[in-house]
């Protein structure tokens, strides 16, 4: 480490090269507390879900799955099985693998992965999949909307994962669903609480705005402008 050279700023004028680097580090700082500012949002917008999914007992009625909804298990296809086309092929990731040309799920879909490193995961799709290594949960609409039950799982995202077994590769099994319990408030309350997380769910997990796109903007001009203010050029540079 002795033997790493560093810039020194102005070095034939002490004063003005530590207020150079006092600049450069306020200015890095800015951008470091903006960061952090916006990934203590998506806390905040964590902790509001966990809020509005949150039911005191006795304050609305609790159903199973398996009272309420059919829980579907995907149909077993290979990459080399599939024929071109438009619809994608869900399985046990967070996004899509490949597409097909026939789905085996329409409408509104909550998926639960059911293998892998994954195994657990909760999606949510509102337009035609073929479903594979997952299952789906679909519920009476006329007790749950699809959307409110999407929120509620995925809120207990980390419990569900832990729902895996197998030593090797852990396994969700589509049966444990048939007895878990959700909460079924009047559907004129689901909708105010979907309504709330989907501008919640735009700010925070969205591709094209939102915090996460925000973060990755910020971190992009943070290193743009650390790696600006702290280029000097070399000795050697200097002298030609």
């Amino acid at each position: 480490m002795v033997k790493i050279p560093l810039p020194i700023p102005c070095p034939e004028n002490p004063k003005e090269s530590l207020e150079i680097q006092a600049k450069i580090v306020r200015i890095l700082d800015a951008f470091t507390e903006l960061t952090a500012e916006l990934t203590a949002r998506k806390k905040q917008y964590n902790y509001y879900r966990e809020q509005l999914l949150s039911f005191e007992e006795g304050e609305v009625e609790w159903k199973t799955l398996g009272e309420i909804g059919k829980i579907l298990r995907g149909t077993a296809i290979t990459e080399k099985e599939t024929n071109p086309g438009e619809y994608p092929v869900v399985a046990n990731g967070p996004s899509h693998n490949y597409y097909h040309d026939q789905s085996n799920r329409s409408g509104e879909t909550v998926v639960i992965a059911r293998s892998g490193a994954y195994a657990g995961l909760v999606s949510y799709w509102d337009t035609p999949i073929f479903l594979t290594d997952a299952f789906s949960i679909h519920p009476d609409n006329e007790i749950l909307r699809t959307k409110f039950l999407y929120y509620v799982l995925k809120k207990d995202q980390i419990k569900i994962h832990n729902m895996g077994k197998g030593a090797g590769v852990p396994h969700v099994r589509a049966a444990d669903f048939e007895s878990y319990k959700v909460p079924a408030p009047s559907l004129a309350e689901q909708a105010r609480i979907v309504a709330i997380l989907d501008k919640f769910d735009a700010l925070t997990n969205s591709i094209s705005e939102g915090v996460p796109r925000e973060i990755e903007l910020r971190q992009k001009q943070y290193e743009y402008y650390r790696d600006l203010l702290l280029s000097f050029p070399k000795p050697e540079e200097v002298g030609a």
